[in-house]
Formats: structure tokens, C-alpha cells, sequence
């Protein structure tokens, strides 16, 4: 293939090494056939200037010869526009202006695609080299690809956690027994829009939310090895933020799921994940909060009068990985 590289287009970042600052996907990956997959891609953003350049690039190198990029921004006050402003020359279509937060900009550039593949990066996240053509290579109508995330802090350099989508059949994933990290979930995009909008009430669970609906209805999946997507923690991160509080936003979902007509042959699912999973995880994380840094004594029979209360938390892994980790930290 002849055309010009587009790395030799886009503004030269000379302080920074590797991909996808001075490197890119060379076009000769797209030589094995001729029509390519339209993929769709929005990134919602909100003052991620540090961060979103490095998404735009790994976007944009990935060279894609049938891409649609839509970025939504809620209105940053960083340098997140000037950022967006000197790539938008290959930017389908950008627009800063206030929204009611992530799942809000996500369906409006949901309403602005008109791909064939779906998903969304967010804007201090980062796409792998090569990631778009291993979608579209295994991309079949109607399926979902599912492919590896390759989670990591940029102070921790030594950090390596790989997650591997998997077991994202409706009853595991209702179970909470599958492995479900968004950013390597690539979806026809036609089987998005018929499953409807995210969650705008949502804050923090609105992916998970969504393909609760998603794959009840689209329920083939198509696995891949590769790693499609590098997803960045810091402390500003939702993710880390999740870890910690906001549990209740999924099991409100779960009782409303409860009286859901269309999930009645999922009721012993979502009663799994409700007992073994969430609802124990909210116990022993406001136990945390309230004894965390009491002394042992003190912790210990603290926690026992948890188990007294709640005696469903024995039949959790999360009550005695907890004991290991918080009651009997600094026994020696």
C-alpha cells in the first residue's frame, strides 16, 4: 500500500518514545482483504488533558482504513480542547459542551455512530497496536469479540494485570462468576442500540448495568488472546473508586432485575450474586470502614459479631479472603 503514513501527519510529540507517540500500525496489516468492518469509537472525556492525547493517537495509529471517531467532551476546563482541536482533522466528530456525566456522553456519541463495531475508550485509557485489525478479523454480524485488558499504574512500572473477558454467558454473568472488564468488549453496534441506553442514573456500574439487559438478548461470543486495550489506574480512577463504596448501585439493580419479567428464569443468578457476592461485599466493606484501624482484639470480635448478624457471609470467599487481609493484618 502507498499512502502516506499518518504518523507523518499528525503533530510531532518529540519528547515522548514509543507507541503510540512516534510509532503506528503499518498499513500492510490491512492488505488481506479488501472491505474492513466500519468500527465505531466515542470517548467521553472531563479534564483528562494529561491523559487523552495518548488516547487520540493510539486511536488514530492504529490506521485504520474504516474508522469512526467521535469524541464527547463534557465541557473540561484543562487543556482537553486544545488537545482535541489539533487532531481533529481526523476526528469524525468532537463537541465540548456540559452533559450529565459519562453514560450521558457515551449515548450521545452512541447517536452519532454509524459503524458496524462498538465500544468506547475512555479518555485515560489507551488502545494496544494492532487492536482494530484483531477485532475486525474476528468480528462476525450480530456477535460480540471479547478479548484480554491490560490493567497498570504509570508510577508502577512492575505492575502486570492482564484480564481475560470470559464466561460472559447471561446466567455466569448475572452470577458474577464470569470476567467482565468493559474495554475489551467490542459490540455490533446494532445489537447496542436495540438493547437501548445506559444508565444515566448510574455512576459507576452503568456498563455492567447495560449488558445485564445485552447479553440476555446477545449472547455470542467470540474470544480472542489478544490484549485490545490498556486501561490505566490512578487515583482519580472509577474503577479504584468502586473498590471502595458505591456497591449499592448494583444491587439496587439486581432487586429491580428481581421483579423483571424478562429475567424471571434468572432468578436463582441474580440470587447468587446478590448473596454470595454484593450484598457480603457491602457488609464486610462497611465493617472495614467503621474497624479498619482499630487494634486486633478489637477487629476480631468485631468481625465475629459480623458473621453473627449475617450468617449468609460463611458461605462468601470475600468473608475469610477479608479476615486474612484486614482482621489479622500486622498480627506479628
Amino acid at each position: 500500500m502507498k499512502e502516506m503514513s499518518l504518523l507523518s501527519q499528525l503533530p510531532q510529540i518529540t519528547s515522548k518514545k514509543g507507541w503510540p507517540w512516534d510509532e503506528e500500525v503499518v498499513l500492510n496489516n490491512y492488505d488481506s482483504k479488501q472491505h474492513w468492518p466500519k468500527i465505531s469509537i466515542v470517548t467521553p472525556s472531563y479534564n483528562q488533558g494529561n491523559y487523552i492525547e495518548e488516547t487520540i493517537r493510539s486511536i488514530l495509529l492504529q490506521n485504520y482504513p474504516n474508522l469512526e471517531y467521535i469524541i464527547i467532551d463534557g465541557g473540561s476546563t484543562d487543556d482537553t480542547v486544545q488537545i482535541i482541536k489539533k487532531y481533529e482533522r481526523w476526528i469524525t466528530f468532537w463537541v465540548s459542551e456540559k452533559d450529565k456525566g459519562q453514560a450521558n456522553a457515551i449515548n450521545k456519541g452512541i447517536e452519532k455512530c454509524t459503524g458496524d463495531i462498538f465500544n468506547w475508550i475512555n479518555s485515560d485509557d489507551y488502545l494496544s497496536p494492532k487492536a482494530l485489525v484483531n477485532i475486525a478479523g474476528a468480528f462476525v454480524k450480530g456477535r460480540t469479540v471479547a478479548g484480554s485488558v491490560f490493567n497498570f499504574y504509570d508510577d508502577n512500572p512492575d505492575f502486570k494485570d492482564i484480564i481475560k473477558n470470559k464466561d460472559l454467558s447471561i446466567d455466569k454473568f448475572l452470577s458474577l462468576k464470569d470476567t467482565f472488564h468493559q474495554p475489551g468488549i467490542w459490540c455490533d453496534l446494532d445489537n447496542i442500540k436495540a438493547t437501548g441506553k445506559f444508565s444515566e442514573s448510574s455512576s459507576y456500574y452503568f456498563d455492567r448495568i447495560f449488558f445485564s439487559s445485552y447479553f440476555l438478548q446477545f449472547n455470542e461470543v467470540m474470544y480472542i488472546d489478544d490484549i485490545l486495550v490498556h486501561f490505566r489506574y490512578h487515583e482519580n480512577s472509577k474503577t479504584l473508586v468502586i473498590r471502595d463504596s458505591k456497591a449499592d448501585e448494583l444491587i439496587d439493580h439486581y432487586m429491580l432485575l428481581l421483579k423483571n419479567p424478562m429475567f424471571k428464569t434468572n432468578r436463582k443468578q441474580l440470587l447468587r450474586g446478590l448473596n454470595y457476592q454484593l450484598l457480603p461485599e457491602k457488609h464486610i466493606s462497611n465493617w472495614e470502614y467503621e474497624n479498619a484501624h482499630k487494634k486486633l482484639k478489637s477487629r476480631l470480635s468485631s468481625y465475629f459479631a459480623l458473621m453473627i448478624k449475617n450468617p449468609g457471609l460463611l458461605i462468601s470467599r470475600h468473608f475469610f479472603t477479608k479476615f486474612k487481609r484486614s482482621v489479622l493484618y500486622n498480627l506479628t
